[in-house]
């Protein structure tokens, strides 16, 4: 008889754990959120700052789908991308801290951790612009055909590959 009653009081704790585990999940996306709504408004429809939020995205190399103004699930998952690759808590929720690190990454002129330099060289390759091996590494080849790269381009030719020399060499890739 002891059996029965440890077996249920067992599910009853792990029921109750389970269920704090959910409550605990709902409160951060809800605080996620809540951030949200006060940088951005109310979610539906159009929205000026969702479509400004579109551009910067794939300014930066992340592909919000169509940008329309509209905070849809190809944005989310741009957002939670963009999160992950800036070592962000990805939740798909642009909180003050994603918005913040997005504009840095695009002030910066500067591609984000998930672009692969291996990425760059093959589309400097196929662009015609030579990066030595397709090696992943910064070497003086490599700086070489992005100058070159961004001169044809009419781009500053500064070596490093930010958000527009990023726009035309994706077109490539």
């Amino acid at each position: 008889m002891l059996r029965p009653r440890m077996a249920f009081l067992f599910l009853c704790i792990v029921f109750s754990l389970s269920c704090t585990g959910c409550d605990l999940l709902l409160r951060i996306l809800q605080k996620e959120a809540a951030e949200e709504r006060d940088l951005f408004g109310n979610g539906y429809g159009y929205n000026s700052k969702v479509e400004r939020l579109q551009v910067l995205l794939e300014e930066v190399g992340y592909n919000p789908g169509t940008i329309d103004g509209e905070m849809g699930h190809r944005t989310r998952e741009a957002v939670k991308s963009f999160q992950k690759g800036c070592g962000l808590k990805a939740t798909g929720y642009v909180n003050k801290k994603t918005w913040q690190t997005l504009h840095r990454v695009y002030e910066a002129d500067a591609v984000p951790k998930e672009t692969d330099l291996k990425q760059i060289q093959s589309a400097l390759k196929k662009t015609g612009f030579d990066p030595g091996p397709i090696d992943g590494k910064m070497g003086p080849k490599t700086k070489k055909a992005i100058k070159e790269f961004q001169k044809s381009k009419g781009l500053v030719q500064n070596g490093k590959v930010g958000p527009k020399t990023w726009r035309e060499l994706h077109k490539w890739k």
